[in-house]
C-alpha cells in the first residue's frame, strides 16, 4: 500500500511525513486517505520520488521493477548485484548519487569546454598529490552565505592545496563563508571544507543552493537553521529549487592551506 510504502522510507531518513507531503505540494488532509488505501495521483508520488531518492515503483509497489538483464553488461549486472544487496535507505543513497553523476556528466558534455572548471552545482572529486602529506581540492572563492543568501551562478573553482588531516582527508571542496549566521562556529571569511553528497541528515550542517543562491546551514526536514539565533529559519516552499552540495567537515586553519 502506498502510505506504508511511504512511511518506511520516511522513517529509514528520520523524515515526518506531513511536512515531506507538504514540501512537495500535497495536500495533507490526503494523508489519511493514503492510510486507508488510496493512491495520489502521479505528480504528487513523481515528487515524492524525487524528494526522497527512491523510485515511483518503490513508492507505488514496494519493491523495484526486475528489469531484464540479458541486455545488460557484465558491469551493470555487477552493479545490479550489489545494488539488491542494499536496504531501502541505502539504494534510495546510491540513486541520488548516481543521478548526481549523471548531470555532471551531462554539463560536461553540453559545455565541452577544452579546458573545463567546474561550477559549484557540480563538485569535483578531491585528487591526492603524490605526496601523501598533501592533498588538492577544487575551492570557490565566492563566498557562500552564512546570512541571507549569496547568489552563484557563474562561479568557478580554483584548485587549493592543502594538509592531509583526519578532517580534511574526506574533503571534496571548499567554500568561503560569508556572514554571521552560524557564529559562533562558523565566522565571516572562515573556509569551509565539504563533502559531496546530494543529500544529508538532520542535524547535519550542509551547503545548499535555493533559487542559485547558497547558504550554509543547519539541515532539518522542512527548512534551514541558523545557529546564531538573531536570524530566522528558512523554510521551503513548493515553488523552491533547492539542491544539497554536501556536509560541511569543518574550517580551514592557515596552517592547513600549502597554497
Amino acid at each position: 500500500m502506498f502510505y506504508d510504502n511511504l512511511k518506511t522510507i520516511c522513517d529509514l531518513n528520520g523524515f515526518k511525513i506531513s511536512p515531506i507531503v507538504k514540501e512537495c505540494g500535497g495536500a495533507i488532509g490526503s494523508i489519511d486517505g493514503w492510510r486507508k488505501g488510496a493512491t495520489p495521483n502521479s505528480e504528487i508520488v513523481k515528487k515524492l520520488s524525487l524528494r526522497l531518492n527512491v523510485s515511483t515503483d518503490f513508492l507505488l509497489f514496494g519493491k523495484e521493477k526486475s528489469p531484464p538483464t540479458n541486455d545488460l553488461s557484465a558491469d551493470e549486472r555487477e552493479l545490479l548485484t550489489y545494488y539488491k544487496k542494499l536496504d531501502t535507505f541505502g539504494k534510495g543513497k546510491v540513486i541520488g548519487k548516481a543521478e548526481a553523476l549523471a548531470e555532471a556528466v551531462a554539463a560536461e558534455k553540453k559545455n565541452n569546454p577544452p579546458v573545463a572548471k567546474p561550477k559549484i552545482q557540480i563538485c569535483c572529486n578531491s585528487s591526492a598529490d603524490d605526496d601523501d602529506d598533501e592533498k588538492e581540492i577544487t575551492f570557490y572563492d565566492m563566498p557562500v552565505s552564512a546570512g541571507t543568501g549569496v547568489y552563484l551562478s557563474g562561479n568557478y573553482g580554483e584548485p587549493l592545496r592543502i594538509r592531509r588531516t583526519a578532517l580534511t582527508d574526506s574533503a571534496d571542496f571548499a567554500l568561503r563563508i560569508s556572514g554571521d549566521s552560524m557564529e559562533p562556529f562558523f565566522r565571516d571569511g572562515n573556509i569551509a571544507i565539504v563533502r559531496y553528497t546530494p543529500s544529508i541528515e538532520i542535524g547535519d550542517i550542509g551547503i545548499f543552493i535555493i533559487n542559485n543562491e547558497g547558504y550554509i546551514k543547519k539541515y532539518d526536514s522542512d527548512r534551514l537553521i541558523s545557529l546564531n539565533k538573531e536570524y530566522d529559519d528558512i523554510l521551503f516552499s513548493e515553488y523552491d529549487d533547492i539542491r544539497c552540495q554536501g556536509r560541511v567537515l569543518g574550517v580551514l586553519s592557515d596552517e592547513d592551506i600549502l597554497d
